[in-house]
């Protein structure tokens, strides 16, 4: 029913190193963000990492994962923008996919706990399109019925999402809670090393 799309194929030029192969704790940052989607349950139908910069480094540093869920999808149009790389991670989805959940690929704070609690969030309130915030600001990962498919095919450029979710602003559940992680992303170096010598 659930399909997570990891959105891991930028460059990072705001900083400066390929974020993605950053060491985090024992890991690196997008092994910490894979570990934490596969300790969801709810995330009951596959797991897909869509990859673009430095598509085969990236790919060597995480295809070790066993897990049946997990499939690698690579962009080849990742200079495009985010939108290019939902559009690579939605194509071809299993039929048995009803919602995305759609989670970044600088985002190693986000625990299972954190997004177990959005989808439960989410069903209780038999929601189309959902995202959590923090005073006031919203966060990720976003959670969206694959109704909106068509209309997400179409999207363009580097806004990813934002331009659907505005358009759809009555028809999104802002779930605010008490967590600042949801809208904690590791821009620049001085976050990276800040947020990793704090959680470390």
């Amino acid at each position: 029913m659930y399909t997570a799309i990891i959105l891991a194929a930028g460059e990072a030029d705001r900083m400066g190193k390929l974020k993605q192969l950053l060491p985090w704790k024992d890991k690196t940052i997008l092994e910490t963000i894979i570990d934490n989607v596969l300790a969801s349950k709810n995330i009951d139908d596959e797991i897909r990492v869509v990859l673009g910069a430095e598509a085969k480094r990236v790919k060597k540093k995480i295809d070790y994962y066993e897990d049946e869920r997990f499939r690698i999808k690579e962009n080849p149009d990742y200079k495009k923008g985010m939108s290019s790389s939902l559009k690579t991670g939605i194509e071809d989805l299993s039929e048995n996919t009803k919602y995305l959940v759609i989670f970044l690929g600088d985002q190693p704070l986000i625990t299972p706990e954190i997004f177990d609690k959005l989808i439960n969030r989410f069903e209780e309130t038999s929601s189309e399109i959902m995202l959590p915030s923090y005073n006031g600001k919203p966060g990720h990962p976003v959670i969206i019925s694959t109704e909106f498919l068509p209309e997400i095919k179409k999207l363009d450029g580097a806004m990813g999402l934002k331009p659907f979710l505005d358009e759809h602003e009555d028809l999104v559940d802002h779930y605010s809670i008490n967590d600042k992680k949801v809208i904690i992303d590791l821009d620049y170096y001085e976050d990276y090393q800040y947020y990793k010598n704090k959680y470390d």
